[in-house]
């Protein structure tokens, strides 16, 4: 299982990279599917209030990082309020992939980060 180890974590860091980015991109369409003119606020802020948060209190090198489980969990409910975001803009296939994405990269940085499993 050692040998393993490097691949997956490398494999959690390019999932969790891409889940930021789908989480992004995610509330801008679900911004822009609001009604006018509404829709360009929404569009806008919500991607750019979530990305000055997550470099604020969730990009490990912040002077202000809240730790790595902390930040995991904060992570998992951004992601699911992204899917939620999806879903409620209609689509509920991009929603549940964001959701397997999301849970499935928790469980592999929660079993990553626990000492016993190396």
């Amino acid at each position: 299982m050692v040998a393993l180890s490097p691949a997956l974590r490398g494999a959690s860091q390019v999932l969790g990279f891409v889940l930021e980015v789908a989480m992004l991109a995610a509330f801008l369409y679900w911004g822009f599917a609001q009604a006018a003119p509404w829709n360009l606020v929404l569009g806008i802020a919500l991607p750019a209030v979530v990305v000055v948060l997550w470099g604020a209190f969730l990009a490990p090198r912040s002077e202000r990082f809240v730790g790595a489980q902390r930040a995991l969990w904060a992570a998992l409910l951004l992601f699911v309020a992204a899917a939620v975001a999806l879903f409620s803009a209609g689509s509920a296939v991009l929603g549940i992939l964001m959701l397997v994405g999301a849970v499935s990269h928790f469980c592999l940085a929660r079993w990553l980060s626990d000492p016993k499993a190396q």
